[in-house]
């Protein structure tokens, strides 16, 4: 009796905390009532006109050349110069949904209280009613700065990853990527292929998924993308969308591949690009060099009197 009643009151607390994480971190369908709304849409159309008191908080603004993750030194600085202190409940809105869920994997990296992110556009939201007006633009300096605690433990580094693959029990992972892809069909690094032991689910079949079984789904795995924007977009998708306890190799694939020493399953290598031939240029016509000869050697003449005139004079 005394046992059944502790194991109850373990299984209910372990429900109360699942459903506590899961709220921390969520896809919703409607606006909530109260938080701070954050645009990733570009400036000039969060700009232009948002939801009523939306930050604008692009995801150009989190993102180095090349697609590449700046450090969470300078991310955080960003989230400060957008307001945000890191206690707050915000709602992430958007048009892209890659951009969307790539700045709401940032928020929520970064340790934010709550994170909700709006499957609906904003252009929709706002055509079936909701407050609009133009976004806010952040600031030069942060004001307030940003102090929530990181939450570090959802980051997979690739040394760390390799490692783990090597164990005995190596953690699932899921490719986000095509399905060409995946299976090295398309290239769009140094080499083509996947991780060892990597399943393939793309990140547009799983949005699809959202509404079936797959969002009671709490297994464990490690997302990949293709480099950080995919990456963190797709554990944005498994982990508020389809509620896996999801980390994320933030790197991906881009990263993977290009160090050649580390193993790949079907690995290909891109066909090499054939140089460009360099533009023909059209001949001269046979006048042209003649007249061209002709005047150098009238000049030649004119040179050679006048410095005849000037020693006989």
């Amino acid at each position: 009796m005394v046992y059944g009643m502790v194991r109850l009151s373990l299984w209910l607390t372990l429900l109360l905390l699942c459903s506590g994480a899961a709220a921390e971190f969520r896809y919703a369908a409607t606006l909530p009532e109260e938080g701070v709304v954050v645009d990733a849409r570009p400036l000039e159309q969060c700009r232009a006109m948002s939801l009523v008191g939306a930050r604008c908080l692009p995801a150009a603004d989190l993102l180095g050349p090349h697609r590449r993750l700046p450090s969470f030194r300078d991310i955080l600085w960003v989230f400060g110069t957008a307001g945000l202190r890191g206690d707050e409940t915000l709602t992430v809105v958007g048009g892209d949904p890659l951009e969307r869920d790539y700045v709401a994997a940032l928020l929520y990296l970064a340790g934010q209280r709550e994170v909700v992110v709006l499957t609906e556009p904003v252009p929709r939201l706002i055509a079936a009613g909701a407050g609009a007006a133009p976004g806010m633009q952040r600031g030069m300096i942060r004001d307030p700065i940003y102090r929530a605690a990181m939450r570090e433990h959802l980051l997979v580094l690739r040394d760390e990853l390799w490692t783990e693959l090597r164990s005995t029990r190596p953690p699932a992972l899921f490719d986000g990527r095509s399905d060409a892809e995946y299976r090295g069909e398309r290239v769009r690094a140094q080499r083509g292929g996947r991780l060892p032991g990597a399943l393939s689910w793309p990140d547009h079949e799983l949005r699809t998924s959202l509404t079936r079984e797959v969002r009671q789904s709490r297994s464990a795995v490690v997302a990949y993308g293709h480099d950080p924007l995919e990456s963190l977009a797709y554990f944005t998708l498994l982990r508020a969308g389809a509620r896996f306890d999801a980390r994320v190799y933030v790197q991906g694939w881009r990263e993977w591949a290009a160090r050649g020493e580390l193993p790949v399953d079907h690995e290909t290598l891109p066909e090499p690009v054939a140089a460009a031939a360099p533009p023909m240029v059209q001949g001269s016509p046979p006048w042209l060099w003649l007249a061209t000869a002709l005047a150098i050697a009238s000049i030649a003449v004119l040179f050679a009197a006048r410095r005849s005139h000037r020693w006989t004079s």
